[in-house]
């Protein structure tokens, strides 16, 4: 059985109140009245009812032949009862017999299967339903034979107190061999939120329960163990609080362990609204200490919209939260934030903290209309500003790319300028160039450029210098009005010089230098000081890197005041050509000879749908392969068909389950696995794995590959291709699996007296089906057919070794159906039919409903007219008025 997909909200608790983690079972909220929520399908929706009879005309399966090649024939020949139910299902040797209890018109409350040969007959299975006054399904419980014995395998519980359409509340399974339910599905309905709360569980040693309060929802896990399985033992406890308007509050974790509570959390708030004054709300959230007592914890202050998208001008908000003193029963502030709109719509928000400094600030922001974050603003106090937005432009290279866009005060961009910065830790201790490098949009093309710009002006901004190559020269970043933060760069054709400045002791002191540099030799030497606010050196790092790889490693020593003995070592190799492939070579320091040594090399590559890596290791001076593995993932495709159809499965039902409507959807899930070894100098692949997929126009392909390769020259493959086609009513008119095996593997070649590889098995299997449709879209016919091909026959010859041909028959036929007729008028009718259109007359429009004889809503409309689908005898009922319509 399919089931509902989660919507909306789960027991999953507000970020504000701290996260319950989730464990199965599961437990979730369903809300049916949902817009764009999936509420029922035709699976949960009982039809209307009906109560005197009348006759309509049906098309109906009445026979279905299957003939085969080799001269097997089945047939089955199809009878009803008068109410267009199946009466007899006769293959000849046996046949179905059906027996039905009617409740109201053609709703039958008990359906009977048996299974009747010549010597004797057999209860299969039963069905029992109940209906409600109106003819609605209430309650259906299935039985299956098991041990010569009718079992009961499942049962469901229908309610329509908050969804006309019914709400399926309980769903039991259960094993018929012992009774015990494996799988179980409750609802129950929850005021607050007008919505269902739903637990499932698949154990036959759990259990859950639903309970629901006034202003909380609480669920109730049960487990049992051996050896006494049917001795349930609580486990936990969830109880989930809400507001009467359905606002979430809190919620209460109660753990167990042999019946006794174990441990307790918590949080839950109360919401004073209006307070302190109008448009705010204060809220005090108690939590539950190490005693499991409730204590006051924390409380804020918030405008109503405090937590509402933050859509340009879509209004001020502001927050307060303290913290609860115990000692004196007060409240103390620890931090406040107040967001407030500006001329231009960008977002300025002003943050105080009261124990962490660094947390206070103006900041501001720019959002767009669904109020998603953009970017961070600098304003000028000419009303123009700049919007930075960064991404990560190469992620494996550490590149980062930080756009800069300037608008004047009416929001037109008068330039555009990018900063590129390299960041990559793995050379930066070879890495002469600098980090950062600026470009200025220019006709189209991104183009170096130097100048003194300032990003912003106002309390918090950046100022930067750059040279011809834009490369800074100088930068400073600005905090509530004043530079905390100063760089200087130096450049020389070696190398460069970065000197830092920082706020400390209460003014701009220098905090650090770093010198990266490369002599005529290729030796680079890297050098980083920090110092205190006294200028003295507290930490310093110095690194020689020479052209052989070696690389001496300085530590500051204190007592000397300078660097003190070298720990030399070699460095790794990192490359990445023009593909995109990433060779990283790891060498050690040979202590003998105080050379390089190249022991273990690794490549990598990465993209969206394809990564592989590799891995060597050096034999006799050449690198050979020790492990690869690639993954291939195809691209996320679907493919949309109706389920095949069955006309001889459940054709007699007016309750039936169904899923996200009659289509189902074909996704890519697996993907392909290759694993390599290494062959005479080069990769061979040694397995592939998974599955490969793809969509071109109505046919869907989907490949599954099993491939081994072992290095004795051992070879087998094994793939399946499954084809599906579909026509244009997404019906699937075929569907073809073709199975590939061929194995190759070392045999004794009398001719060369040598073990060579041959083939010694390519088989080919297909098995094609072939589906015809009426032109009401019903299964008319179906041929499946096999062939087998050997490939290492003398002469290979695509052989039919079986066909089968079923039809399907159908007939017209009458058919008693229900009519609930109380309230119609047929002497005076208030309807007038004009072709397929119906409109209500005398009187003023409203809101009107079509149904088919037998109960099924076509059509609705809100202004007293409507349309009917198709030619037919129709129910139309408006205003408490029924009558009988017949559309020609």
């Amino acid at each position: 059985m399919k089931h509902i997909s989660p919507v909306l909200a789960s027991i999953a608790l507000l970020a504000s109140l701290g996260a319950v983690a989730q464990t199965t079972p599961r437990v979730r909220m369903f809300i049916p009245t949902t817009p764009g929520v999936r509420v029922m399908s035709q699976a949960e929706t009982a039809r209307a009812k009906a109560k005197t009879d009348d006759t309509v005309k049906k098309t109906l399966i009445t026979k279905m032949e299957m003939t085969s090649d080799n001269g097997r024939r089945e047939y089955c020949n199809v009878t009803y009862n008068e109410r267009g139910h199946f009466k007899t299902l006769d293959y000849g040797t046996y046949k179905m017999q059906y027996d039905y209890e009617y409740g109201y018109g053609s709703h039958w409350t008990k359906k009977t299967v048996t299974r009747v040969e010549t010597s004797g007959s057999i209860v299969e299975s039963k069905e029992e339903r109940t209906l409600d006054n109106q003819g609605r399904v209430t309650s259906i419980k299935r039985y299956e034979l098991a041990d010569e014995k009718m079992a009961l395998a499942s049962e469901e519980v229908y309610e329509y107190n908050h969804n006309t359409n019914g709400m399926l509340v309980k769903n039991v399974e259960y094993h018929t061999y012992d009774g015990t339910a494996y799988h179980t599905l409750l609802r129950q309905w929850f005021a607050p939120t007008k919505s269902y709360v739903e637990a499932e569980w698949y154990s036959e040693n759990k259990k859950m329960e639903i309970v629901i309060g006034a202003d909380y929802y609480e669920i109730k896990s049960y487990e049992a163990s051996y050896p006494d399985y049917d001795k349930f033992e609580i486990t936990t406890t969830e109880r989930h609080y809400y507001t009467a308007d359905g606002k979430k509050c809190g919620y209460e974790q109660t753990k167990y362990n042999n019946g006794k509570i174990e441990s307790k959390k918590g949080e839950k708030a109360e919401f004073q609204y209006n307070t302190p004054e109008k448009g705010y709300t204060t809220t005090i959230t108690d939590r539950i200490d190490e005693n499991g007592m409730w204590t006051k914890a924390e409380k804020t202050v918030a405008t109503d919209n405090y937590d509402d998208p933050l859509i340009p001008f879509s209004g001020s908000r502001s927050m307060k939260r303290y913290l609860y003193n115990s000692y004196d029963s007060s409240w103390a502030l620890k931090s406040s934030c107040t967001k407030e709109w500006t001329e231009q719509g960008y977002l300025k928000q002003v943050d105080v903290d009261i124990e962490y400094e660094y947390k206070t600030g103006t900041y501001y922001y720019m959002y767009d209309n669904k109020g998603e974050k953009i970017g961070y603003v600098y304003p000028f106090d000419n009303g123009s500003y700049v919007v930075e937005v960064g991404e990560n432009t190469d992620e494996s290279n550490d590149i980062y790319t930080y756009f800069y866009t300037f608008y004047d005060k009416k929001g037109n961009i008068t330039r555009q300028i990018k900063s590129v910065e390299k960041n990559n830790r793995k050379d930066k201790y070879t890495n002469t160039e600098p980090t950062y490098t600026f470009y200025e949009l220019k006709n189209g093309t991104w183009q170096k450029f130097s100048d003194k710009i300032s990003i912003g002006d106002g309390d918090n901004h950046q100022e930067a210098t750059l040279n011809e190559k834009g490369w800074l020269t100088e930068s400073k970043e600005y905090k509530d009005g004043k530079v905390y933060k100063r760089n200087l760069y130096e450049y020389t054709a070696s190398g460069y010089t970065e000197t830092s400045y920082l706020i400390l002791g209460g003014q701009l002191n220098k905090y650090s230098f770093t010198s990266v540099s490369k002599d005529a030799k290729g030796t680079y030497t890297y050098v980083n000081y920090i110092y205190d606010v006294m200028g003295n050196v507290t930490w310093a790092r110095k690194y020689v890197t020479y052209a052989n790889g070696i690389q001496d490693e300085y530590n500051w020593d204190d007592d000397r005041r300078d660097f003190g003995n070298a720990h030399t070592s070699a460095t790794d190799l990192v490359s990445t050509d023009d593909q995109g492939v990433t060779t990283t070579i790891h060498r050690v320091l040979d202590p003998d000879t105080n050379t390089v040594v190249e022991t273990e090399k690794y490549e990598k590559y990465n993209t969206y749908n394809r990564k592989w890596y590799a891995r060597y290791t050096k034999e006799d001076g050449k690198w050979v392969g020790t492990y690869k593995e690639e993954n291939i993932t195809s691209d996320n495709v679907s493919f949309k068909v109706n389920p095949l159809q069955e006309p001889l499965k459940a054709n007699d039902e007016y309750f039936s389950y169904t899923d996200e409507g009659d289509k189902d959807l074909l996704n890519t899930m697996v993907a392909l696995t290759i694993l390599y070894h290494w062959n005479n100098g080069e990769w061979k692949i040694k397995s592939k794995s998974g599955n490969e997929y793809s969509v071109d126009g109505n046919k869907y392909t989907e490949k599954q590959i099993d491939i081994r390769n072992d290095e004795n020259g051992y070879y087998s493959e094994r793939t399946i291709v499954s084809e599906t086609t579909r026509d244009a009513n997404y019906n699937i008119v075929e569907s073809n699996t073709t199975q590939t095996e061929i194995t190759k593997e070392p045999q004794y070649d009398e001719a060369t007296e040598s073990m060579v590889v041959k083939t010694s098995k390519h088989n080919v299997h297909e098995a094609p089906d072939y589906y015809t449709y009426d032109s009401e879209q019903r299964l008319t016919k179906k041929v499946s057919e096999n062939y087998d091909t050997d490939y290492l026959a003398k002469v290979p010859q695509r052989n039919l070794t079986g066909r089968e041909t079923t039809v399907y028959y159908y007939a017209e036929m009458d058919v008693v159906v229900g009519i609930d007729n109380i309230g119609i008028n047929n002497a005076r009718p208030t309807f007038a039919v004009s072709g397929r259109n119906i409109s209500l007359v005398n009187a003023a429009p409203t809101a009107m409903s079509l149904y088919t004889i037998d109960g099924q809503l076509v059509a609705t409309s809100t202004d007293g007219q409507l349309t009917a689908p198709a030619n037919g005898m129709y129910i139309v009922k408006s205003n408490g008025m029924k009558a009988k319509v017949v559309v020609k």
